[in-house]
Protein backbone atom coordinates (compact mmCIF):
# COMPACT_ATOMS: atom_id res chain seq x y z
CA UNK A 1 0.00 0.00 0.00
CA UNK A 2 1.62 3.10 -0.92
CA UNK A 3 0.74 6.50 0.58
CA UNK A 4 1.90 9.60 2.46
CA UNK A 5 4.57 8.67 5.21
CA UNK A 6 5.15 10.30 8.38
CA UNK A 7 7.93 9.89 11.03
CA UNK A 8 7.65 9.03 14.73
CA UNK A 9 10.39 10.45 17.09
CA UNK A 10 10.50 7.91 19.45
CA UNK A 11 12.45 7.57 22.80
CA UNK A 12 13.17 3.49 23.44
CA UNK A 13 15.57 2.56 26.57
CA UNK A 14 17.23 5.62 26.17
CA UNK A 15 17.79 5.38 22.30
CA UNK A 16 16.14 8.25 20.25
CA UNK A 17 14.84 6.73 16.93
CA UNK A 18 13.06 7.50 14.09
CA UNK A 19 10.53 5.48 12.52
CA UNK A 20 8.63 6.00 8.88
CA UNK A 21 5.05 4.57 8.95
CA UNK A 22 1.48 5.38 6.76
CA UNK A 23 0.90 8.88 7.79
CA UNK A 24 -3.20 8.29 7.04
CA UNK A 25 -3.87 5.45 9.50
CA UNK A 26 -7.38 5.87 9.20
CA UNK A 27 -7.28 5.50 5.41
CA UNK A 28 -4.76 2.33 6.16
CA UNK A 29 -7.57 0.65 8.24
CA UNK A 30 -10.76 1.66 6.26
CA UNK A 31 -8.88 0.39 2.88
CA UNK A 32 -9.13 -3.68 4.39
CA UNK A 33 -13.24 -2.82 3.55
CA UNK A 34 -14.60 -4.94 5.91
CA UNK A 35 -14.86 -3.74 10.22
CA UNK A 36 -12.30 -5.57 12.40
CA UNK A 37 -14.43 -7.58 14.22
CA UNK A 38 -14.64 -9.94 10.76
CA UNK A 39 -11.45 -9.69 9.44
CA UNK A 40 -8.82 -12.30 9.42
CA UNK A 41 -6.55 -11.40 12.55
CA UNK A 42 -3.44 -12.21 10.01
CA UNK A 43 -4.71 -8.82 7.95
CA UNK A 44 -5.39 -6.31 10.86
CA UNK A 45 -2.39 -4.06 10.06
CA UNK A 46 -0.98 -4.00 13.82
CA UNK A 47 2.20 -3.44 12.44
CA UNK A 48 1.34 0.21 11.66
CA UNK A 49 1.24 1.19 15.35
CA UNK A 50 4.10 0.74 18.14
CA UNK A 51 2.87 -1.19 20.97
CA UNK A 52 3.43 -1.09 24.91
CA UNK A 53 5.62 -4.37 24.66
CA UNK A 54 8.08 -2.76 22.53
CA UNK A 55 9.31 -0.59 25.53
CA UNK A 56 9.65 -3.19 27.56
CA UNK A 57 11.41 -5.06 25.31
CA UNK A 58 13.82 -2.34 24.06
CA UNK A 59 14.80 -1.83 27.60
CA UNK A 60 15.61 -5.66 28.03
CA UNK A 61 17.69 -5.71 24.39
CA UNK A 62 19.72 -2.53 25.97
CA UNK A 63 20.32 -4.34 29.48
CA UNK A 64 21.46 -7.34 27.49
CA UNK A 65 23.61 -5.43 25.02
CA UNK A 66 26.68 -8.14 26.00
CA UNK A 67 24.87 -11.48 25.77
CA UNK A 68 23.49 -9.87 21.55
CA UNK A 69 26.72 -8.16 20.43
CA UNK A 70 27.88 -10.21 17.71
CA UNK A 71 25.49 -13.11 17.79
CA UNK A 72 22.82 -14.27 15.05
CA UNK A 73 19.48 -13.18 16.48
CA UNK A 74 16.16 -13.18 15.15
CA UNK A 75 12.96 -10.50 15.60
CA UNK A 76 9.70 -12.17 14.79
CA UNK A 77 7.13 -9.67 13.40
CA UNK A 78 9.17 -6.95 13.76
CA UNK A 79 6.31 -4.77 12.30
CA UNK A 80 8.17 -0.95 11.87
CA UNK A 81 11.42 -2.12 12.87
CA UNK A 82 11.87 -0.21 16.13
CA UNK A 83 13.54 -3.32 18.46
CA UNK A 84 15.07 -4.93 15.55
CA UNK A 85 16.82 -1.18 14.62
CA UNK A 86 17.71 -1.10 18.36
CA UNK A 87 19.37 -4.43 18.45
CA UNK A 88 21.19 -3.94 15.44
CA UNK A 89 23.09 -0.49 16.78
CA UNK A 90 23.86 -2.44 20.38
CA UNK A 91 25.79 -4.88 18.08
CA UNK A 92 23.40 -7.81 17.45
CA UNK A 93 23.50 -9.36 13.87
CA UNK A 94 20.01 -9.65 13.27
CA UNK A 95 17.84 -10.88 10.62
CA UNK A 96 14.21 -9.49 10.98
CA UNK A 97 10.80 -10.68 9.86
CA UNK A 98 7.47 -10.22 9.15
CA UNK A 99 4.71 -11.35 6.80
CA UNK A 100 3.55 -7.78 5.51
CA UNK A 101 5.48 -5.94 2.62
CA UNK A 102 4.40 -2.30 3.83
CA UNK A 103 6.07 -2.81 7.40
CA UNK A 104 9.42 -3.97 5.80
CA UNK A 105 9.50 -1.48 3.19
CA UNK A 106 8.77 1.24 6.15
CA UNK A 107 11.38 -0.60 8.55
CA UNK A 108 13.81 -0.71 5.74
CA UNK A 109 13.83 2.99 5.22
CA UNK A 110 13.93 3.59 8.77
CA UNK A 111 16.99 1.17 9.58
CA UNK A 112 18.75 3.71 6.64
CA UNK A 113 17.76 7.21 8.84
CA UNK A 114 18.98 5.24 12.09
CA UNK A 115 22.25 4.39 10.59
CA UNK A 116 21.49 0.41 11.28
CA UNK A 117 22.07 -1.06 7.23
CA UNK A 118 22.78 -4.34 8.45
CA UNK A 119 19.47 -5.59 9.09
CA UNK A 120 18.72 -8.53 7.00
CA UNK A 121 14.71 -7.67 6.41
CA UNK A 122 12.78 -10.60 5.29
CA UNK A 123 9.18 -10.79 4.07
CA UNK A 124 8.29 -14.50 5.77
CA UNK A 125 5.09 -16.07 7.00
CA UNK A 126 6.51 -18.38 10.45
CA UNK A 127 4.10 -21.05 9.28
CA UNK A 128 6.32 -21.74 6.19
CA UNK A 129 9.79 -20.63 7.79
CA UNK A 130 12.35 -20.05 4.67
CA UNK A 131 15.63 -19.79 7.53
CA UNK A 132 18.20 -22.13 8.01
CA UNK A 133 17.55 -24.65 11.09
CA UNK A 134 18.94 -24.30 14.87
CA UNK A 135 21.47 -21.19 14.25
CA UNK A 136 19.70 -18.42 16.18
CA UNK A 137 21.33 -17.90 19.48
CA UNK A 138 18.52 -15.31 20.66
CA UNK A 139 15.26 -14.86 19.18
CA UNK A 140 12.75 -12.10 20.52
CA UNK A 141 9.22 -10.72 19.47
CA UNK A 142 6.35 -8.18 20.61
CA UNK A 143 3.16 -8.56 21.11
CA UNK A 144 2.86 -12.01 18.93
CA UNK A 145 0.59 -13.87 20.94
CA UNK A 146 -2.86 -12.17 20.29
CA UNK A 147 -4.29 -14.60 18.70
CA UNK A 148 -4.78 -18.43 19.86
CA UNK A 149 -4.77 -19.98 16.50
CA UNK A 150 -0.77 -18.25 16.43
CA UNK A 151 0.74 -20.52 19.11
CA UNK A 152 1.01 -23.71 17.27
CA UNK A 153 2.75 -22.44 14.39
CA UNK A 154 4.64 -20.34 16.10
CA UNK A 155 6.11 -22.83 18.37
CA UNK A 156 7.29 -24.89 15.54
CA UNK A 157 8.92 -22.01 14.22
CA UNK A 158 10.85 -21.78 17.52
CA UNK A 159 12.09 -25.13 17.05
CA UNK A 160 13.11 -24.88 13.87
CA UNK A 161 15.39 -21.72 14.05
CA UNK A 162 17.02 -21.75 17.80
CA UNK A 163 19.73 -22.77 18.01
CA UNK A 164 20.58 -25.17 20.93
CA UNK A 165 20.95 -23.59 24.14
CA UNK A 166 19.57 -20.39 22.86
CA UNK A 167 16.84 -18.06 24.02
CA UNK A 168 13.49 -16.80 23.32
CA UNK A 169 12.33 -13.34 24.85
CA UNK A 170 8.87 -12.36 24.38
CA UNK A 171 6.69 -9.25 25.59
CA UNK A 172 3.20 -9.47 26.19
CA UNK A 173 0.65 -6.46 27.10
CA UNK A 174 -1.75 -8.91 29.79
CA UNK A 175 -4.38 -9.81 27.60
CA UNK A 176 -7.18 -12.12 28.80
CA UNK A 177 -7.46 -13.31 24.91
CA UNK A 178 -3.43 -14.19 25.19
CA UNK A 179 -3.86 -16.77 27.92
CA UNK A 180 -4.63 -19.70 25.84
CA UNK A 181 -2.40 -18.67 22.96
CA UNK A 182 0.41 -18.44 25.75
CA UNK A 183 -0.72 -22.39 26.85
CA UNK A 184 -0.61 -23.69 23.48
CA UNK A 185 2.88 -22.25 23.16
CA UNK A 186 4.14 -23.74 26.83
CA UNK A 187 2.44 -26.89 25.40
CA UNK A 188 4.87 -27.53 23.07
CA UNK A 189 8.39 -28.33 24.68
CA UNK A 190 9.46 -24.77 26.01
CA UNK A 191 10.18 -23.60 29.58
CA UNK A 192 9.23 -20.10 30.72
CA UNK A 193 10.74 -17.68 33.21
CA UNK A 194 8.76 -14.61 34.06
CA UNK A 195 11.95 -11.87 34.04
CA UNK A 196 9.18 -8.94 34.65
CA UNK A 197 5.92 -7.46 34.62
CA UNK A 198 4.98 -4.12 35.46
CA UNK A 199 2.52 -0.87 33.91
CA UNK A 200 4.20 0.88 30.83
CA UNK A 201 3.80 4.53 30.29
CA UNK A 202 3.11 4.37 26.78
CA UNK A 203 0.90 8.02 24.98
CA UNK A 204 -1.17 8.76 27.40
CA UNK A 205 -1.67 4.92 28.34
CA UNK A 206 -0.66 2.18 31.18
CA UNK A 207 -0.91 -1.05 30.08
CA UNK A 208 0.83 -3.94 32.16
CA UNK A 209 3.28 -5.92 29.98
CA UNK A 210 4.98 -8.69 30.97
CA UNK A 211 8.24 -10.15 29.81
CA UNK A 212 8.92 -13.86 29.33
CA UNK A 213 12.08 -15.42 28.45
CA UNK A 214 11.41 -19.39 26.77
CA UNK A 215 14.16 -22.57 26.49
CA UNK A 216 13.70 -25.65 25.02
CA UNK A 217 12.91 -28.20 27.80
Amino acid sequence: MQGLSQVLNLKLAGHRIKLKRQADLETLWSGLGEPAGDMDQERIPYWAEIWPSSVLLAEHLTLCRALIRGRLCLEVGCGLGATSILASRLGARLVAVDMEPDALRFARQSARTNNAPDVLWAGMDWKQSGLKNHVFEFIWAADVLYETGFALPLAGFFRDCLAPGGRIWIADQKRNVSANAWAGLLSQGFKARELEERRVSWFGQKPRVRLVELVRE
